[in-house]
This record gives structure tokens, sequence and C-alpha cells, in this order.
């Protein structure tokens, strides 16, 4: 079989070698090959694989030259499936898949989960307990947009990832900073053009969960489990930390409005990653994703089911009818690490871990040398993480907490980069 992978990410070069191992041909579709080669240890001895073909194109981002693309890929070697693990190209994928008359996600679909002003104005007036929002299209727009909903309040672009450029505001100084530091982005590096779209929401506290779902070809819902999320501090948005289980006190609630979310936004295909924010008045959707989800959560979710779903995500998009990796006894959590400054990596050594009980894996996302950021805006300062298991939720995230003091770390500081 032949898969065209619009895109991917660091992680989810894991699925690409997945599909190389099982004999199938790939065609990667990238602005960028080089951001993959730099970020995973897994992509250069995929890309050379002989039944692996990487295609540099610099428009692929541009929907029309995309699908013009994509018939010149089918034409000369037939595809059999499209898939992407990048949130910032579901709606290309879904797009490539309708072009070539292979399953995928509804293109209207794709855009009400990938852009997040879609998501609140399609599901307003559903019922579907949502923040109080203002959608605004231009920066001009965004101060009366703070007035109305009032601080504390979260802003944040419409079709960011990653927790990037999303922050909690208190007051008009750093609510100036932000429009300051916003004008000056136009894209997301890749060719990925930044669209004008801006949402202002009002503060939700509470803990930030997420439901994992497959939508199967014809909309059958699939809840699979739950992933708890630990945050940084305000006032920027920072994942820290996951677990991958089932059993949460609010599971049904969460699993019955899930249903109606991705119903109400016509998801009807794939691996689905939605957020919840556990309110005192009940959970309140946060965002949806239209795709699997990211960082080291699928390893999480291998770990626990059994079932691979990177590889998962690739058998569904030839056709077949995905296994489920739905959470087992085994409870496995993750816990990310960054440089508490700027600087060049001097050393750092994970080996102490190894020992502790519960280790799985821990790895380092930086080779010593390379200049590193400080951890403070997003979850790309991550430096690495490292995942433990253990018979129950607590006892996985106690002792990745613990794992964290026994990490070895050593920043230059000072040095020009």
């Amino acid at each position: 079989m032949h898969i065209l992978m619009i895109e991917c990410n660091p992680n989810g070069v894991a699925g690409i070698a997945n599909a190389l191992e099982l004999g199938h041909d790939v065609t990667l579709v990238s602005a960028d090959p080089d951001f993959y080669l730099n970020a995973s240890p897994l992509a250069k001895p995929a890309f050379e694989h002989p039944r692996c073909q990487v295609l540099k194109a610099a428009d692929a981002f541009s929907i029309e030259a995309l699908e013009a693309l994509v018939k010149r890929v089918h034409a000369e070697k037939p595809v059999h499936g499209v898939a992407t693990y990048s949130e910032y190209h579901t709606v290309h994928a879904a797009s490539a898949a309708r072009a070539l008359g292979l399953p995928g996600m509804s293109v209207d679909g794709a855009l009400n989960a990938r852009h997040k002003h879609r998501t609140r104005l399609t599901l307003a007036g559903t019922g579907i307990r949502q923040p109080r929002f203002v959608h605004v299209q231009s920066p001009e727009q965004i101060e009366a947009a703070v007035r109305e909903i009032g601080f504390p309040c979260v802003i944040k672009p419409s079709d960011g990832t990653a927790s990037l450029h999303v922050l909690h505001l208190t007051n008009e100084a750093e609510l100036a900073r932000y429009l300051e530091d916003l004008a000056k982005v136009a894209d997301y590096g890749r060719g990925v053009v930044r669209i004008p779209d801006i949402l202002v929401e009002e503060f939700v506290e509470g803990e930030l969960v997420s439901v994992e779902a497959c939508v199967h070809q014809g909309g059958k819902i699939v809840n699979l489990g739950i992933t708890d999320r630990c945050l940084s501090g305000f006032p920027y948005f920072i994942e820290m930390g996951a677990t991958y289980f089932s059993g949460h006190p609010l599971q049904d609630e969460l699993f019955a409005m899930n249903e109606q979310v991705l119903r109400h936004l016509g998801i009807d295909f794939g691996f689905i990653h939605t957020e919840y924010l556990l309110s005192k008045d009940g959970p309140v959707l946060c965002e949806v994703n239209g795709r699997l989800i990211g960082g080291i959560v699928p390893g999480l979710m291998k770990i626990s089911s059994g079932v691979d779903p990177y590889l998962e995500v690739i058998r569904q998009a030839l056709g077949e009818t995905p296994e489920h990796p739905l959470p087992g006894e085994l409870v496995a959590s993750v816990r990310w690490f960054g440089s508490p400054v700027d600087g060049t990596l001097a050393e750092i050594d994970l080996g102490a871990l190894k020992s502790l009980p519960g280790y799985h894996d821990a790895l380092s996302y930086r080779a010593k040398g390379r200049a590193v950021s400080r951890l403070s805006k997003s979850n790309f300062d991550w430096l690495g993480h490292l995942v433990f298991t253990g018979s129950s939720r607590d006892e996985a995230t106690e002792r990745c907490e613990a794992a964290l003091d026994n990490i070895h770390l050593a920043v230059n500081v000072g040095v020009a980069r």
C-alpha cells in the first residue's frame, strides 16, 4: 500500500517507520524535511529507506497547490491512504483525501476542529458548555473584546497549537505586551501562515483533561480513555505532564459530552483529541483537535493498551477498521522538563532514572552544544521527557514527579546564541 503523509510531527515519525516496517510505501510531503531530521532520531533512517519518498514542497500549505501535488503523486504511484499527525495540517490531509476519493475526515469537520473560532461559533446555542468568548478578526478589535469578557481572561490565536501564544491576562499592561509580541508572528514555520482570527475567552478555573476518541468511517464514535494534564504556572499554559488512564470520576459525563461535541462539529473520521476544563459547574469544552494526541502520549497509550495508535492512524487511513488503544491495568505517565535559563546545553544525564521503580524510558530532545531556551512560553521549550508506569494513576504520576529530581542538567549561560 502507498501512504501519503501530509507533514507529520517529531514523535509521529514513528508512524512512518512503522508503516515502512510493514512493507508499505510512504511519501512524506513537507515544506521543511530538515525540521524532522533535527527533531527525531528516527527521521534519518526512515527518510533513507528505499520505500520512503520525501517531497519538499514550499507551497504545500496552499490547499490548491497541495491538491495539485497529490494528484501528480497519485498518477505516478496510486495512493491508498492519506494521513497526518500534525495539528497544522489536519485540513490539508482532509482536503487531499477528498481530492483522491480516499477515506478521511470531512473538510468542514476538519475546519471546525482546526480553527478555534469555528468550534466556538458552531457549538454556540447547542447547550454544550463553553467559556464566554469573543471572536475578533483584527488586532484593533482585541481591546474591546477584552473589556467585554473582563480580566482575568485567556487570549489565543484561532489556529495555534502546543499552547503557543496562548496567554492568561490580568491587566492592560499584559495585554499591550501580548499585542506587541503577536504582531511579530506571521507564521508558525514549515510554511504555516497564521490566520488573523483570535479568541478572547473568560478564564475557566479547573483541572484540564482530554478525551481521546476514534471516529470510524460512517461516524461511529468510540471514546477510548482520559488523559490528565499537568500545566505550568501563569501566564503561559505549558503542558508539563500527562497520564493516560480509565476511571476518571467524571468519565461518563465527559464521554457523553464528547460524543455531542464531535457530532455537532461534523467530525466524522479519525483519532480525535478533545480538551475539557473541569469547572465547579461541570466540564467546559476547551478545544478540539482533529488528530491523534501529540507529544509522547501515543506512547503512553501503547504501553497501557498494547496497541500502537500511530499505526492505527495509518491502518484507518487505508480503509481498515482500527484497533482501539483502550487503557489497561498498567498506567503510564510522562513528565516533560526544560531549562531554567537560556544558554547552551553543556550536559544532560538521565542515567540515574533507569534504576527507579516503574522506569520505562527517558529522552533528551537536544544534543550537547545546542542552544536551549528557558522553559517559559510553550511546549516548544521542552528539553526532554521521562516516562514511568504504575498500577494506578496515582502511583505512575508520583513516580514521575520523584524522578525529576534525578535529572542532571548543565547549561552554559552568557554564550552567544
